[in-house]
């Protein structure tokens, strides 16, 4: 609409601006990204009208249309393992292994489980036997939080495995979930060691320093339930998952391209694993109900998905601004190592948008393509912008931390400190080695 590059530049700033304030006020993250988006169209070179219901509205539906089956049937999974037992049946048997006294490492083996196979929800799951374990070891709910969150971002933004943002980011760069996986596991091992080191301290902390459970009191920590599941036949589901995916990915279906099939196979992996637990749960499945399941399961997801879509809309009407190409000269033509400007301009965005999915959608479509033009080694530009997008999301007025701090009954006064330690000043750290890494170890074909 404003096509002189300064007018446009101050309506995709006061855009983002808008989008920050909003998410920061807590209204609903699609919501702010489409009022920020119809800022945003009169700094467009298209039309107002182009902008707001064609532009946006299309990158909507691209979005929707390549992750529908994703989101719909890791939703279904999470839904399934809850609903049958199953979740809660990996988490009382590893309470059974470690007891109570180690009650912080049975939270994070049960919390890696369920991220290793891709379960998007699997902190609503943890906290039902977060709060009755930390009863039982007499250990302040922060310790139970940081348990089941606070190894997240090195296990579901750096390891290799078949996730949702992991999956986002293969339309952009033609990749697959298992590129440059010395790199994903280096870095992931690294922010799995800070972690450890860190939670054994803040358990030494809070013996010595005395400090209790303080939740509620009507909670308890039942191990014997008749009606739970096997360990065995709640964790091959979960097992099958991780093979499928595997095996999908040395398979080309018919004339599909990489990128779309490494997206999908996401999906179908997680729905391979979803039959298996049909299957070995049967009696289980049939009595919550196929109407529910059908209703609820498939559907859990679908409002996030709406949510990432319409970030990557108001990215695409951003990409449209007179201002955006000299934008992307500047920060491409920066004398510095591409990786470092890559993580840099990354790292900035993710706090800007304080959600990581936000940040890839609103980067990706921006500078994508560019620096794979460059000569980047796509699989390491993966694995790097997916680490970085974990640095500065998670600052105080994130949704996602309102969220973690909700399901566990904290405020901010009483646990961000070692929620910001966890979750931004770690991904900080091994997001530097990774782009380290990828200078000295993928910078082969960059002119």
């Amino acid at each position: 609409m404003f096509t002189n590059v300064w007018v446009s530049a101050i309506f995709v700033i006061a855009a983002i601006v808008v989008f920050i304030i909003l998410c920061f006020k807590g209204v609903h993250t699609g919501i702010a990204a489409l009022i920020s988006a119809l800022i945003a169209a009169f700094g467009s070179a298209d039309s107002f009208y182009t902008s707001v219901f064609e532009t946006f509205p299309s990158g909507v539906a691209s979005l929707v249309q390549l992750m529908f089956f994703v989101f719909t049937v890791s939703g279904l999974l999470g839904f399934l393992m809850d609903e049958t037992g199953c979740s809660k049946a990996v988490g009382n048997t590893m309470i059974k292994l470690l007891g109570t006294d180690r009650a912080w490492i049975a939270i994070t083996v049960t919390s890696v489980i369920l991220m290793c196979a891709g379960v998007g929800t699997f902190i609503f799951v943890v906290v039902v036997v977060a709060a009755p374990l930390m009863k039982s070891a007499n250990l302040p709910r922060k310790v139970g939080m940081i348990a089941a969150q606070g190894i997240a971002p090195a296990i579901n933004f750096c390891m290799p495995v078949p996730n949702v943002p992991g999956a986002l980011v293969n339309q952009f760069l033609g990749t697959g979930i298992f590129d440059a996986p010395v790199l994903s596991i280096a870095t992931g091992c690294l922010g799995i060691a800070m972690f450890l080191v860190y939670q054994t301290r803040l358990v030494a902390k809070a013996r010595a320093n005395g400090e209790g459970y303080d939740g509620p009191e009507d909670v308890e920590l039942k191990l014997n339930e008749e009606d739970l599941p096997g360990f065995w036949s709640s964790i091959i589901p979960l097992a099958v998952v991780v093979i499928a995916a595997v095996c999908y990915s040395k398979i080309t279906y018919m004339n599909t391209t990489y990128t779309t099939w490494a997206t999908q196979l996401v999906a179908l992996a997680q729905f391979t694993g979803v039959v298996v637990l049909v299957l070995i749960h049967w009696k289980r499945v049939k009595n919550i109900g196929f109407t529910k399941i059908l209703s609820k399961g498939c559907t859990e997801m679908w409002g996030f998905l709406m949510l990432a879509g319409c970030v990557y809309g108001f990215g695409q009407v951003v990409t449209k601004a007179a201002c955006v190409a000299p934008i992307q000269e500047a920060i491409l033509g920066l004398n510095i190592n591409p990786y470092i400007s890559a993580m840099v301009s990354v790292a900035v965005i993710a706090g800007l948008c304080t959600d990581g999915v936000a940040a890839m959608m609103v980067w990706l479509p921006m500078f994508g393509q560019s620096y794979l033009d460059m000569g980047v080694n796509a699989g390491a530009l993966r694995r790097l912008l997916l680490c970085t997008t974990q640095t500065f999301d998670s600052l105080p007025h994130a949704q996602s931390v309102a969220n973690t701090l909700g399901v566990f009954g904290l405020t901010h006064k009483q646990a961000y400190k070692e929620l910001f330690i966890t979750t931004v000043v770690f991904p900080v750290i091994f997001s530097i080695f990774c782009c380290i890494c990828c200078i000295l170890f993928y910078s082969g074909g960059i002119a």
